[in-house]
């Protein structure tokens, strides 16, 4: 097995002051990470335009990198130049959504558009990753769209009905990409209560998922002798989280 450990440029939309990405890239690259790019950088910048490509290309110097396509763009040309732009960028993944296989306001996937952006990903070396919500929806796109893969999120398994142990059942043979991330705790749920504190997107090893679970999950890996990346996607507890459960540990003192 060959995880690559990377992080997404997601998460530094929830830190301020943001560096700039030059800086960014180049932190990660003397820690040995690679990194997962997101289309909608700060500021509305679109990093897989052609015209951002070569300054891109240029500042990764063959870091391990990573697409996601831009939420809810279900656009074929779209679509396209972000297959495109992973393969000038080096990359061997495109993470999408089920969203990005939706045509306008239809519920059904687009699997003639899963079809053409898996072919036109093959013609470039890149994979197309369809990252897991309900294990029913993937189910079926894997079965509609032929070389179709799955990026598995951790912390989405957790928002469903089905077990870690289902997905991997699942989807164990057609696993290239991982997002590495946890979830709340029950009793944090319960300490917290309050709306707005989101469920998802914790440092792995704070949170939820038992650790049974992780061992599952990297023996499966083992197994299957996965060679691919390990993107963390979390972002920091929100300040009243920090504050109750500072409260709650330090009140058994006073």
């Amino acid at each position: 097995m060959d995880l690559q450990p990377a992080v997404s440029l997601w998460n530094y939309n929830h830190y301020y002051p943001v560096p700039e990405l030059d800086e960014i890239l180049s932190y990660l690259r003397a820690h040995g990470l690679g990194v997962e790019l997101w289309n909608d950088w700060l500021g509305g910048e679109n990093l897989y335009s052609p015209t951002r490509q070569r300054w891109i290309q240029r500042i990764l110097e063959g870091m391990p990198v990573s697409l996601h396509a831009a939420i809810g763009d279900s656009g074929r040309d779209s679509l396209y130049r972000q297959v495109d732009a992973a393969a000038v960028f080096g990359a061997r993944v495109l993470v999408i959504h089920a969203d990005n296989l939706r045509t306008g306001s239809e519920p059904a996937l687009d699997y003639g558009l899963g079809r053409d952006l898996v072919a036109r990903g093959a013609d470039r070396r890149v994979q197309i990753a369809l990252e897991n919500g309900q294990l029913p929806i993937l189910e079926r796109a894997l079965a509609q769209v032929e070389g179709l893969k799955i990026c598995l999120d951790t912390g989405h398994v957790y928002l469903t009905e089905h077990s870690m142990a289902d997905f991997l059942a699942a989807f164990r043979d057609h696993i290239v990409h991982l997002h590495l991330q946890d979830v709340l705790s029950s009793p944090e749920e319960e300490l917290l209560g309050e709306a707005g504190i989101i469920r998802d997107h914790y440092t792995p090893g704070t949170g939820g998922i038992p650790g049974e679970d992780w061992e599952l999950l990297f023996e499966t890996l083992q197994r299957q002798n996965f060679q691919g990346m390990g993107v963390f996607e979390v972002q920091p507890r929100h300040p009243l989280q920090t504050a109750r459960l500072g409260l709650d540990y330090l009140q058994r003192f006073w």
